[in-house]
């Protein structure tokens, strides 16, 4: 199923959260954030990884557990994918945007063999394909299809699909919850001088 947590820049879930949303969708995690003029992300991550890198990130990040509806078990396929010609499968680097995915889009085969050739190569996935889309329509296309989508870029986020508000973040479904010890509280409210309010920034 997959899901996507939306973190404002004062808002870090805590191991705990984490540890429930990697046992609910426990094929990799990915993080994006904002570091000056453009996205950088890591992915391929376990939580044990993951809490110490968001810990030391400031401003808006976005986060994502992976549950393998499409494609195979493999690090390369962790969100997010770069809005790129060949939405590059690396597990870290840089981009003007990413993207990142919940649901299952099942026209994504044919909507390939439309395309240029060319742009995607190797391990494949719909949203792998979705980001070479985009990179070649918009981030516009993004409202036909199916799931919950975030198109992070270097000035701006846009949500995609039916979201709901958890504990001061955006999330993409609640399935994780269960794994919650009840009565916890799942996030770290970060001090006013850990990073700075994201600007220019629109949603959807």
């Amino acid at each position: 199923m997959c899901v996507i947590l939306v973190c404002p820049a004062n808002i870090r879930p805590d191991r705990e959260t984490l540890d429930a949303c990697h046992r609910a969708n426990p094929h990799g995690a990915g993080v994006a954030w904002r570091d000056s003029d453009r996205v950088r992300w890591s992915k391929g991550l376990e939580p044990a990884e993951l809490e110490p890198l968001i810990a030391g990130l400031s401003g808006e990040i976005v986060i994502h557990f992976r549950w393998a509806s499409v494609g195979e078990v493999t690090p390369k396929l962790c969100h997010p994918f770069p809005i790129t010609a060949s939405a590059t499968t690396r597990l870290s680097g840089h981009a003007r945007a990413v993207l990142f995915h919940n649901g299952t889009w099942g026209d994504w085969r044919e909507l390939l063999r439309r395309m240029p050739r060319g742009r995607v190569a190797g391990v494949l996935s719909d949203t792998r394909v979705a980001a070479s889309l985009v990179d070649l329509a918009g981030s516009e296309t993004l409202e036909r299809l199916p799931g919950r989508w975030v198109f992070f870029e270097r000035d701006f986020t846009e949500l995609f699909g039916d979201w709901q508000r958890w504990r001061g973040m955006r999330v993409s479904n609640l399935g994780f919850t269960h794994h919650l010890n009840s009565g916890h509280q799942a996030t770290l409210k970060l001090s006013a001088t850990c990073g700075t309010p994201d600007t220019r920034k629109r949603r959807k």
